[in-house]
């Protein structure tokens, strides 16, 4: 429920802020072909795509261009098929049986918990799976932040490209200026501005809004991979499924409303 809430306050936003430039638009209705200018659009969407190109390389603002649809929906939450296949495990490896744990890791997904619980049955040293987890970590943090700065880079060009395109319009209207009446130069001024109007929309309603979503994402995401972290952690110490299982819910329960700190489940482990 806390979930869909949440997803669909993203798509109510979105819808109520487009909704709010129709009713602008509407309430002009004998000049509401000034609000469209596809140059302009152009202008500001080519631009900003441009610039971003220049200062990242291609393939990350590729990958931030896909992420975009994939915004509109929150990070899930664990789910229990994933707990119980980690508590199925972690009982088996407790137990010895090496081969039962085996098949319940061919039957894992999560690719960080697959990783984990395979370090696990190879037999690895404590410091080497909590390296390599925490390698894992820091690689999705880096990875999404990059990505969040790439939406907030074009924020700041949209706007810009904008009043460029703003610039080209009023150059464009000066130029033949003595051969325009008034209502010539009126329409001309307002279908300039329109791009200014544009890289606003494009910076405040939809890249700032999205780049904040996306670092919500990543902490959401690093939180449930921390608290999967700690049940891989207990698994290896041969703790009970019931041990591990009620210390994992502790933590979901902690985090639903405040971030927890990173020793909340170091102190339930001791």
């Amino acid at each position: 429920m806390r979930m869909t809430a949440m997803r669909q306050s993203t798509v109510i936003g979105l819808t109520g802020g487009v909704l709010l430039l129709l009713g602008m638009m509407v309430m002009s209705p004998e000049h509401v072909g000034i609000f469209f200018n596809v140059p302009g659009l152009l202008m500001v969407i080519g631009g900003t795509l441009a610039a971003t190109i220049v200062s990242r390389p291609i393939h990350e603002v590729r990958a931030v261009v896909r992420l975009i649809p994939e915004l509109l929906h929150d990070e899930p939450a664990v789910n229990g098929a994933e707990v119980n296949q980690l508590l199925r495990f972690a009982d088996a490896y407790r137990m010895g049986n090496l081969r039962v744990a085996e098949h319940e890791l061919l039957n894992i997904q999560n690719p960080f918990v697959h990783a984990g619980l395979r370090m696990v049955v190879d037999g690895c040293q404590p410091q080497d799976l909590n390296k390599a987890l925490h390698w894992r970590m820091s690689g999705l943090r880096a990875r999404e932040q990059a990505q969040a700065h790439i939406l907030r880079t074009m924020a700041v060009f949209a706007p810009a490209f904008g009043m460029l395109g703003t610039l080209f319009g009023l150059m464009q209207m000066l130029s033949v200026l003595g051969d325009s009446g008034l209502a010539e130069i009126g329409s001309s001024m307002a279908f300039a501005m329109i791009t200014t109007l544009y890289g606003l929309i494009a910076a405040n309603l939809f890249f700032k809004p999205l780049a904040i979503k996306l670092e919500r994402r990543t902490r959401q995401r690093l939180l449930r991979m921390s608290m999967l972290m700690e049940g891989i952690q207990l698994a290896f110490e041969k703790r009970h499924p019931m041990l591990i299982k009620e210390a994992l819910e502790a933590f979901e329960e902690h985090n639903e409303t405040a971030p927890a700190p990173s020793s909340f489940l170091t102190l339930v482990r001791a």
